[in-house]
Order: C-alpha cells, then structure tokens, then sequence
C-alpha cells in the first residue's frame, strides 16, 4: 500500500512540472507585454527605456529555458510575485480571499454530497419509483440551466420577491445559502445519477444474488455490499469536480458579490495583472492535482485491493 501511495504522490511531480511549462509559454504566446501591462497599471509612460529596463526587472529578456528553471523555482517556494495594481504580494491577497472561496466550495460540496447520496441510492434501489423520477427532474435541471442564469433566478425569488435572503456579500450563514445551491445543483445531477447508475449494476453482481439466497437481510445487502461498492464511482467525479469548485467558482462570486478568489482572478484579467494570473493558473493546478489524489488516497482507505491492482500492472 506504501508503494502505491508514493507511486501517487510521485506522480504529481511532473504533471505541476507541466503546467507551469505551460504558464510559462502562456506569457510568451500572449499578445500582452508583461512590461507594457505593469506599466499601465502603474499609469507610467511606456517608454522604449523604461520598457527596457521592466522587461529585465521581471527576466523577460532571457531564455525560455532560463525563464521556466526560475518560474519552478519561484513557485515551488509560492513566491507569486507583487501585483501591479495593489503592489502586494499576491500569495498574500490569495490568502485574504481563498478562506472565502473554500468556504462556498465546501458548503455547496457538502450539499451536493447530502442531497444526492440518499436520493442517488433510493433512485437505484427503486428504479422507475418516485425518487427515480425526481433524481431524473433533477439531474435535466441541473444540467440544463447555466450557473448565472440559475444565481438570478433565486436572487428574484428568494431576495427580491420573498425578502428570505440576502442578495450578496459574506457575513451570516444566510448569505451562503443561496450561492451554495447554485454551484451545489449541477453536482447534484451529477453525482446522483452516477450513484443511481452503480447501483443498479451491483444489484446485478453475482454476489449480492448470492448474499439474497443465503438470506442476509436486505438492509445489510443494500449497505454492505451495494453501497460500499457503488460509491467509488461517485468519489471518483468528486475528485473531479472538487478542484473545479475551489477555481471555478468565478461566475457565482460575481453574481452575488461574493469577496472569493475568482472574483479576484476576473479584476486581474480585466486589469491585465499577470503574476495574479499566474498565481492563479498554478493554484488551480495544485488544487485540481491535490483533491484527485486525496480521493485516490480515499478510494484506497475504502479498497484497498487497489494498491493490489496497481502493484500487478507493474
């Protein structure tokens, strides 16, 4: 089991080693000068010498190679850079803003899970029933209505028309409950349909027939044997999804105010603000590489014939 964790963790390495190779050639394919941008965040006149001399300051002027061996070096140390806008750091307003950007990833996350693991298993072990047909409402709701469009909906219902919550901003409970289930209905679909979908196949499985005929009761069938088995399926869109919650949450922070991260990232783009871009693209990397592997690591708490599987593939 030892060998297949840090096989795991092993891997990580090269996939981090490749995305900041590609953030490094993101800067030279952009029609956008590092130099020229902090220049007119800065309101300075961009110059050929002062363009020169920026150009220098941030190692523009040097090879590929050279400028890709210091970026690894810069961001494995999570030296972002100075934002040219504020002139902080940027790992510092990262930090301001993330604790409000895991706050909405996880409440809606928990949601998701809450919601769609009892209706998923009741839509599996009763198919055609009524929590099928509602997992079914669900997940072509969820699928079909994009996240913005979804936010203004219940901002006109619940705040406007209702005055039950509040429109935006941080700071009450109340003021997570509306955003949450914005991100939270996508997943919903999502992970309730794949949970009904395992089911249904382990309820197949020759061993659950064999469980029946030896006369185990059915709950212990259902949750020992169905649920245990049918879950993985489910953890492993959760490790998808859960990185893509912490970065993707841009447009919902946007509709409703919310001070996260992504909100961050689009002032950045709008202000060509390029070290809090590259801040940004290796976070999410770091984030959507971390939570894959943490559900791999729970997968294998749950299986551990796993490791057995990832040992004889050697």
């Amino acid at each position: 089991m030892s060998v297949y964790i840090l096989k795991r963790v092993g891997s990580v390495i090269p996939i981090l080693l490749l995305a900041i190779l590609l953030l490094t050639a993101m800067i030279h394919l952009s029609p956008v000068d590092p130099a020229e941008a902090y220049l007119s965040a800065a309101h300075i006149q961009p110059t050929e010498e002062v363009l020169a001399q920026k150009r220098a300051e941030f190692g523009l002027d040097q090879s590929f190679l050279t400028q890709y061996v210091t970026t690894v070096v810069r961001l494995a140390s999570f030296d972002f850079g100075t934002s040219y806008v504020s002139g902080k750091p940027v790992l510092d307003e990262v930090l301001l803003r993330l604790p409000a950007t895991v706050q909405l990833a996880l409440s809606s996350l928990l949601l998701a899970i809450f919601v769609s693991i009892p209706l998923g298993f009741l839509a599996g072990i009763r198919k055609n029933g009524f929590f099928d047909h509602l997992s079914r409402g669900i997940a072509f709701i969820g699928a079909s209505i994009p996240s913005f469009w979804l936010g203004y909906l219940l901002i006109f219902f619940f705040s406007v028309q209702l005055d039950l919550l509040p429109v935006g901003g941080i700071g009450s409970p109340s003021h997570v409950i509306l955003p949450a289930i914005t991100l939270a209905l996508p997943l919903i679909a999502l992970y309730t349909r794949l949970l009904r979908t395992s089911v249904i196949e382990t309820m197949r499985e020759p061993y659950v027939l064999f469980a029946r005929t030896r006369g185990i009761r059915e709950t212990i069938i259902l949750g020992k044997h169905v649920l245990r088995v049918a879950i993985p399926p489910m953890l492993t869109g959760l490790g998808m999804n859960l990185g893509k919650l912490l970065t993707g949450t841009i447009i919902v922070e946007t509709v409703f105010s919310w001070p996260g991260f992504g909100r961050y990232f689009i002032e950045a783009i709008f202000d060509r603000d390029m070290p809090i871009i590259q801040g940004y693209v290796f976070l999410a990397a770091l984030l959507f590489i971390g939570s894959s592997l943490l559900v791999d690591l729970l997968q294998l708490a749950i299986d551990p014939r796993i490791a057995r599987k990832g040992g004889n593939r050697r």
